[in-house]
C-alpha cells in the first residue's frame, strides 16, 4: 500500500501533562505522513479519570508542545462539551480527520460509544506498540470489515515515558523544559 500523505490528524488525550513521548510521537507522524493539520485535541474536565487536572491547564501545556512542532494546534472542542460525547461525536464535527490511537485502544474500540459507526465513518492511525497482535484484532468479527480504516504505524520511535511517571517523580525528563516550567509555576501535579 502507497503511504497516505497530505491528511489530517486529530491526537486526542488527557495530556496529563503532555509528555516528551506525545511530542516525539506527534513530530514523527506529521514528517512521517506530511500532515497538513495536526489537531491536539485534550479531554474536557467532565471526563472522569482520577488526577485529570483542569482542562485549562491541559490546553496551554499543549499550545507550549505547538509552537515546537510544525501545523500543530490545539482545539477545545472537546473541553468545550457539556458533557462526554465520545470520538464518534468529535470526529462528526472534524469530518475527515484520521484519529490517533495507540494499539492498545485498538483492542477495546468495540466498546467505544457509537461503534460500530465511530469504526465505519472514520480512519485511524494506529501506534503499534507492546507486541499487540493488531492483525489478530482487526480480523475478529466485528472488525474485520472495517480493517481498512486502520493505518498501522508501525515506523516509529518513542521514549519509554508517560505522564504517571511524571506526576509521581516531577522529573522534567519527562516532559518538554517549557511544560515543566509551566507545571512548576502553576503548581500541578
Amino acid at each position: 500500500m502507497d503511504r497516505i500523505t497530505n491528511i489530517n490528524v486529530i491526537f486526542g488525550g488527557s495530556f496529563n501533562p503532555p509528555t516528551v513521548a506525545h511530542y516525539e510521537i506527534s513530530k514523527q507522524i506529521i514528517d512521517y505522513f506530511k500532515v497538513n493539520d495536526f489537531v491536539f485535541m485534550p479531554t474536557g474536565n467532565n471526563y472522569s479519570k482520577p488526577e485529570l487536572i483542569n482542562a485549562k491547564h491541559r490546553y496551554e501545556m499543549l499550545k507550549l508542545v505547538c509552537k515546537k512542532l510544525k501545523n500543530a494546534r490545539v482545539s477545545d472542542f472537546e473541553m468545550s462539551q457539556d458533557r462526554y460525547k465520545g470520538t464518534y461525536y468529535m470526529l462528526e464535527h472534524f469530518k475527515g480527520y484520521y484519529f490517533v490511537l495507540g494499539a492498545d485502544n485498538v483492542k477495546d474500540i468495540v466498546n467505544w460509544l457509537n461503534f460500530p459507526r465511530v469504526v465505519s465513518d472514520n480512519k485511524f492511525i494506529v501506534l503499534n506498540r507492546d507486541n499487540i497482535d493488531l492483525s489478530e484484532i482487526l480480523n475478529q468479527e466485528k472488525l474485520i470489515n472495517y480493517k481498512d480504516n486502520f493505518i498501522i504505524f508501525n515506523d516509529f520511535t518513542v521514549s519509554d515515558v508517560s505522564a504517571s511517571k511524571y506526576r509521581m517523580t516531577l522529573d522534567p525528563k519527562y516532559v518538554l523544559e517549557e511544560v515543566h516550567e509551566y507545571c512548576v509555576v502553576n503548581k500541578l501535579y
